[in-house]
């Protein structure tokens, strides 16, 4: 009796602690074509100077299948569209890649403040895999000060450790917050609901439901007030690069996929600050699946 009436307050407390929330933005990914009004697929190379792999929005690289999200790395020759020889910046200097893979972001289409997020997704072990889910600020001064909060890392040479992690600026100095979570087992090979539970006091980071990860927002309060989590709001980014973090891949092990099934928002409006902004397109005529 004891135990039950335990697990009926904890449970009351549960019910209480998401009253007030409501889905307010998700994606279930059914549509046969990535939903552009949400995300904008990443093309050539983007960031991570160190990582082998150019991103394209080919069918092969980014696809809407069985109700899910599939970005899939391959192994092959590829040249970037927005090659510059000349160019200062590695992104236009680099010509070609021996590596493809897919990313999308939500950048300028769904940004937000405070709320909590669920992602259901599967990874597949390769050697070199190197797949993420996580936010950028559209703060201002550039990375790490617009701040960065990442809902998981996986990096191959670590199959058992789920990496959560913040990444920001406080006074000049460079922070990174982390937590390398050991799992009972591997993480690649099964669905996971990795998730963000984030509100004016803390960020909180869960896999399956359970924290991992808990930060007080107040450790990133600068001097000067400001505090690169409680200001401005984030974009998602659903990306699988390659090596960087991880291991050099091989190419034996590819392709390698990285599936998310469905992306959904949650915000409480009783919270102050809290913003969800969505800029959508004209929205193309659904179809059913197989028509």
């Amino acid at each position: 009796m004891r135990y039950c009436l335990s697990a009926l307050l904890f449970l009351g407390l549960s019910l209480t602690a998401f009253a007030a929330e409501r889905l307010v933005w998700h994606d279930e990914f059914n549509e046969p074509k990535l939903d552009t009004r949400f995300w904008t697929p990443e093309i050539n190379f983007v960031r991570n100077i160190e990582a082998v792999q150019i991103y394209t929005a080919r069918p092969k690289n980014l696809s809407l299948t069985q109700g899910a999200l599939t970005l899939t790395a391959h192994h092959e020759h590829f040249e970037s569209t927005n090659w510059k020889p000349e160019s200062p910046h590695w992104w236009e200097s680099r010509k070609e890649a021996d590596y493809t893979s897919g990313s999308i972001n939500s950048r300028g289409k769904v940004e937000f403040r405070y709320g909590r997020v669920e992602i259901r997704a599967k990874i597949e072990h390769g050697r070199g895999v190197w797949p993420a889910l996580w936010l950028i600020g559209n703060n201002p001064g550039g990375w790490p000060s617009c701040g960065e909060i990442d809902i998981l890392e996986y990096v191959s040479q670590n199959p058992q450790t789920h990496h959560a992690t913040l990444h920001y600026t406080k006074d000049g100095q460079y922070l990174n917050p982390t937590v390398p979570h050991a799992t009972a087992t591997p993480l690649a090979g099964d669905w996971h609901l990795y998730g963000m539970n984030w509100t004016p006091e803390k960020i909180e980071l869960t896999l399956d439901g359970a924290v991992v990860f808990s930060y007080a927002l107040d450790e990133a309060t600068q001097a000067d007030g400001k505090n690169p989590f409680r200001d401005g709001r984030y974009f998602l980014i659903l990306n699988l690069a390659l090596d960087g973090w991880a291991e050099a891949p091989l190419p034996e092990d590819y392709p390698r996929t990285f599936s998310v099934d469905y992306v959904r928002l949650y915000q409480d409006p009783t919270i102050k600050g809290t913003e969800l902004r969505l800029t959508p397109t004209p929205k193309r005529t659904p179809r059913k699946k197989g028509k």
